[in-house]
């Protein structure tokens, strides 16, 4: 697998085309790059580092990141949105081929410490573009909005190859957190439980790009069986919810399903050893 050699700005791409990457302005070195990470960068239109450009996968023509707009009117996964590689949701592949919301970004290894610095890079883009979602829970809880603040179980981003080689960390809300923490010796979580896995993917650039946010809540019996009455839900980055079990967009969270039923502890699949907190 390629390495990225970073620099000391590890969202890559800032200013790779002249002032006009993945992460808006270019920033000097000294100013730290945590405040210009944003994927809406500051150049224009549709040129060559503009929003629909290779510099820029997600901005302003592109309906200020909004990934089912201008580029692509019915594609989440579509060229000015970073998650995939051009279709998906709304596509013909289906959600779980290699360009659905599971098939995103070049298979890029990290260390642990590139890994923590992209995150803290990205993270304040990711809450802010879930959060647009208002995603709630059934029993009223804010989830896109909060889900930063509840405790995490990894101690630094790792990639999930099920989430499309995505790296990504694991939230589980004060419900679930004491049971989800048993990993694979505990029983079924409780009814309550939200399980929050935000992600980011590296371009072969080196580029830091937003990934979805992928949510599970423990709903009541009879909910679905299918399901073992889990809601999935997959919220883009721009905070556009494409799917939600028993909802609108149900068959395009499907997948989720599909992958989960087969864990050995009610549909959830544990963090890998190796990076449990």
């Amino acid at each position: 697998m390629p390495r990225i050699a970073w620099s000391s700005n590890p969202c890559g791409g800032c200013g790779a085309c002249g002032g006009c990457g993945a992460c808006g302005a270019s920033l000097p070195e000294a100013s730290g790059w945590a405040a210009g990470c944003s994927a809406c960068g500051a150049c224009s239109a549709c040129g060559a580092c503009g929003a629909c450009g290779a510099c820029n996968p997600c901005a302003a023509a592109c309906g200020g990141c909004n990934p089912c707009a201008a580029c692509n009117p019915c594609n989440p996964c579509a060229a000015c949105n970073p998650c995939a590689a051009g279709c998906g949701a709304c596509g013909g592949c289906g959600a779980c081929g290699g360009c659905g919301a599971c098939g995103a970004g070049a298979d890029i290894d990290l260390t642990n410490e590139e890994a923590q610095a992209a995150y803290d890079c990205i993270k304040g883009q990711l809450h802010a573009g879930y959060a647009k979602s208002g995603l709630m829970s059934a029993s009223g809880l804010e989830i896109a909005d909060s889900y930063g603040a509840w405790e995490q179980f990894n101690t630094v981003a790792y990639k999930s190859y099920t989430h499309g080689g995505r790296f990504v960390n694991n939230f589980a809300n004060g419900v679930g957190a004491a049971s989800y923490g048993e990993y694979e010796d505990g029983g079924a979580l409780p009814v309550g439980t939200v399980l929050a896995k935000d992600s980011f993917a590296v371009s072969g650039k080196g580029t830091v790009v937003a990934g979805p946010l992928f949510v599970m809540e423990k709903m009541p019996a009879g909910f679905d069986a299918e399901s073992q009455d889990w809601r999935y839900t997959l919220v883009m980055p721009n905070g556009n919810v494409i799917g939600t079990t028993n909802g609108a967009g149900s068959g395009n969270v499907a997948f989720c399903i599909d992958c989960h039923v087969y864990a050995e502890r009610d549909s959830v699949l544990f963090i890998p050893e190796e990076f449990r907190m």
